[in-house]
C-alpha cells in the first residue's frame, strides 16, 4: 500500500535526535525560569488572598474582586506546576537523565527542549499522557 502522506508523522521526530551534549545551557535557562517563577509567586501572593467581607466595595465590585482573585489563584497554580517541572528538569540534569523521555527512554527532540527545557517526555509519549 502506498501513502501520499506520512501515516506516522511523529515517527521520526524524537527517536533520531540525540541527547543534548551540553546540559549547562539548559541548566542556565531552567535556573532563570525558576527565578522568574519565584518572583511571580511572591509578587502575586497578596493578590491571591481572600476578599474580605468588610472591604468597602459595592456588590458588583466585590464580585469582580472575587473573579480577579480566582484568575490569580489559577495562574499561581499553573506557575507552581511549572516550578515543579523546572525543579524536576534540574534534577534530571544532575542525574544525567536530562533529554531522555521518562516513559519510553528515547531521546527528546532538541527542538522541543529548546522551546521547553522542562519537558520530560518525547512528542510521542506526551500525546498519550
Amino acid at each position: 500500500m502506498y501513502f501520499l502522506f506520512d501515516p506516522h508523522p511523529f515517527s521520526l521526530c524524537d527517536e533520531k535526535m540525540s541527547v543534548p551534549q551540553k546540559p549547562a545551557i539548559y541548566r542556565k535557562q531552567l535556573e532563570e525560569s525558576l527565578v522568574e517563577i519565584e518572583q511571580y509567586l511572591q509578587k502575586t501572593e497578596e493578590s491571591a488572598e481572600a476578599v474580605s467581607p468588610d472591604k468597602g466595595l459595592g456588590r458588583l465590585s466585590r464580585m469582580e474582586a472575587m473573579q480577579d482573585q480566582q484568575l490569580i489563584l489559577e495562574a499561581r497554580r499553573r506557575k507552581k506546576m511549572q516550578k515543579i517541572a523546572v525543579q524536576a528538569a534540574l534534577q534530571r540534569i544532575e542525574n544525567g537523565q536530562f533529554g531522555t523521555c521518562i516513559f519510553c527512554g528515547n531521546a527528546i527532540a532538541l527542538d522541543r527542549l529548546e522551546v521547553a527545557p522542562e519537558s520530560s517526555t518525547c512528542v510521542n509519549c506526551s500525546a498519550f499522557s
